[in-house]
């Protein structure tokens, strides 16, 4: 328990160093092995493979969100309970957390399982692309179970004081993921259901260790001693300061699918293709960012609830000036050297690598300032204020994108396509920092 209470009296610097490294390994590890999947995939499989996973990709996010959400809401509210000193609040809600993921795992797969068909089939996709989706969707969703329990359970460890062992785990995952990947796709030759077979393989064994550190009495937050089913007022509070992040995914998954459907209605599978090698380079970046992010949950959490408000804010304010020089920087390689980066996933063919140029270019200057709304939307979160974290997820995921994504290419085509994410982001910031603003004015008056 010293290493929680270290989160209000230590040096800033050795916390942000502590926690924050850790945690950028750990969610640019799991980048690394998503990463590895569409490799693996680009260069076996080919274009048409690569399409039919960008096309499946939706199932894999919905299913995470579900993880996020519970992970985040009970991370960020433990934290705060720990932060009041009151530690059986916080036992309780832990336990309440483990009967969330099994119950809504169950619940995921069986309706998963019994609409996906028909979805899949209502998109009336080419044969090979709609044989693709349907392989790796029905694994992710059988096991769904692993990717919530992975998911929920890492922010949970952090937040317990273990970043180093967060980071161990996930690096753990991730060889293995890339392990899997190796002798399924390319020994065995399993294409598309070797990747999606690898990663609930490795999400399986992420969330045996986990439960490992929980279950063997080696965390600070013991699992409480009541009756997690009846538990239903901790439930709605997980749910509701998990939401933001949630909605945030879901919408990724939403967007995902109205990319893919413009996509093919303005150009072909070629520029599906392209999409997804431009997610599968930003995931990267987005981990880095979100690393950061993660890492000072904990921190903005624990002195929030211990009303140590000046730490608060500086925190925050070092975290938004690393997320902006690394978007500056992630910028300028981009911008440098585009075709390298999209040459590891297939580099023979022309046609899609300048296609996907294109679209990388131009989605390079919503990069340039993710970083800033991400930490700062976490802000929120983090402080168990989901009404406005809520909104700003809806704002750069739903508001702001959607519209632009079925107006932008009526007048510019594909481009305009591309050029909806980038105006979303913009408009997200502005509102990011209107409430930010009002909120530092709020903090002002209190202390």
């Amino acid at each position: 328990m010293e290493q929680v209470r270290k989160l209000k009296s230590e040096n800033i610097n050795k916390l942000l160093l502590r926690y924050v490294i850790p945690s950028i390994a750990g969610t640019v590890i799991i980048g690394i092995y998503s990463i590895i999947d569409g490799i693996f995939i680009g260069r076996t499989v080919g274009t048409g493979g690569l399409a039919g996973l960008t096309l499946a990709f939706p199932v894999l996010i919905a299913i995470g969100a579900i993880g996020i959400m519970i992970g985040a809401g009970t991370s960020a509210i433990i934290s705060i309970n720990l932060g009041k000193k009151d530690y059986e609040m916080a036992s309780r809600i832990l336990k309440t957390a483990f009967a969330y993921i099994i119950l809504i795992s169950f619940l995921i797969t069986f309706l998963g399982l019994l609409f996906i068909e028909p979805v899949i089939l209502s998109m009336h996709l080419a044969k090979n692309l709609e044989n693709y989706v349907l392989q790796y969707s029905k694994i992710i969703i059988i096991g769904a179970i692993a990717q919530i329990s992975a998911i929920s359970l890492d922010p949970i460890l952090r937040n317990d004081g273990f970043p180093k062992k967060s980071m161990i785990i996930l690096t753990l995952m991730s060889l293995f993921n890339i392990l899997l990947d190796y002798i399924l796709i390319v020994v065995f030759n399993f294409g598309v259901m070797g990747a999606a077979t690898a990663t609930v393989l490795a999400q399986a064994l992420g969330s045996i260790l986990y439960l490992k550190h929980f279950l063997t009495g080696k965390s600070n937050v013991k699992i409480g001693k009541n009756n997690p089913f009846s538990e239903f007022s901790i439930i709605k509070r997980i749910t509701k300061t998990g939401f933001s992040p949630f909605i945030m995914e879901l919408a990724f998954g939403l967007l995902m699918i109205v990319h893919n459907i413009q996509f093919i209605r303005y150009g072909s599978s070629l520029d599906v293709s392209a999409y997804g090698i431009v997610i599968y380079i930003t995931s990267f970046l987005y981990m880095v960012y979100l690393g950061i992010s993660e890492g000072v949950q904990p921190l903005i959490s624990y002195n929030y609830g211990a009303k140590k408000f000046n730490r608060v804010f500086e925190i925050l304010k070092k975290a938004v000036f690393v997320n902006a020089i690394l978007g500056i920087c992630s910028f300028l390689t981009i911008l440098k050297f585009p075709n390298l980066l999209i040459k590891i996933f297939n580099p023979n063919d022309t046609n899609l690598i300048a296609t996907t140029t294109v679209g990388l270019e131009i989605h390079n200057f919503a990069i340039l300032i993710l970083g800033i709304s991400m930490v700062l939307t976490m802000y929120f979160l983090a402080t168990e204020q989901p009404k406005i974290a809520g909104f700003l997820s809806l704002g750069r995921t739903i508001i702001f994108i959607l519209p632009a994504i079925i107006i932008f290419p009526i007048y510019f085509g594909i481009k305009g396509i591309w050029w909806a994410t980038v105006f979303s982001e913009y408009m997200s910031l502005i509102f990011t920092i209107y409430f930010i603003s009002k909120e530092l004015k709020k903090i002002k008056k209190i202390s």
